[in-house]
């Protein structure tokens, strides 16, 4: 849906392909979202655990490799969590 939204060709990565595996050279976690706060720092919302109004909204959040080039999933990322904040009134 991203990639027909900005004109993008959604590409496996030969990793992948073959391997099973998926890597990339950007930076990523760091912050990474997931459902426990005990091996997570944010929610799905982009909540920080524990802390009252603190989002992190870019690909600090992605817990893992998600394949070659994830601007486009950090970018759908960032605008689903800006949207949830938006509709909560913030």
């Amino acid at each position: 849906m991203m990639a027909k939204a900005t004109g993008g060709i959604p590409i496996v990565p030969l990793t992948w392909s073959y391997l099973g595996y998926l890597i990339t050279p950007h930076p990523l976690g760091g912050c990474t979202m997931g459902t426990d706060p005990n091996t997570s720092v944010v929610d799905h919302r982009g909540r920080v655990w524990g802390q009252p109004n603190l989002y992190v909204a870019d690909g600090a959040i992605v817990p893992e490799a998600i394949g070659a080039n994830p601007s486009r999933t950090i970018a759908t990322l960032a605008e689903r969590i800006a949207a949830i904040l938006v509709a909560e009134g913030r």
